[in-house]
């Protein structure tokens, strides 16, 4: 079971090489998972938002969402370990089952 201490870059590569969707990126020189979504319109990028929203407030947990036409950029990371933690890839996770929800619409 995993806690949500950060990840080591190992943990994270077998990650990332089994969810192609996402990349490592950085905020403030802090390790994040990103995501870019691309949707039909704004109406459908904003309700995914939303989506996406009602899990991180279960969570306590908030990524980072830039929305814009089509679109939904998705952040995850940790403050708390300055960096990627187990909570942030089961979070990124969710994003996908979210994500693959709304393009089966």
């Amino acid at each position: 079971m995993m806690t949500d201490d950060r990840i080591d870059d190992t943990q994270l590569q077998s990650w990332l090489a089994e969810h192609p969707h996402w990349q490592l990126t950085q905020v403030a020189g802090v390790p994040a998972l990103l995501r870019s979504i691309t949707l039909n319109n704004f109406s459908a990028a904003l309700h995914l938002a939303n989506n996406i929203a009602v899990h991180a407030e279960q969570q306590d947990h908030h990524p980072q969402l830039t929305l814009s036409w089509g679109r939904l950029e998705v952040l995850w990371w940790s403050h708390d370990v300055q960096g990627i933690s187990a909570r942030d890839l089961r979070l990124a996770v969710q994003t996908d089952r979210e994500v693959a929800e709304m393009l089966r619409r």
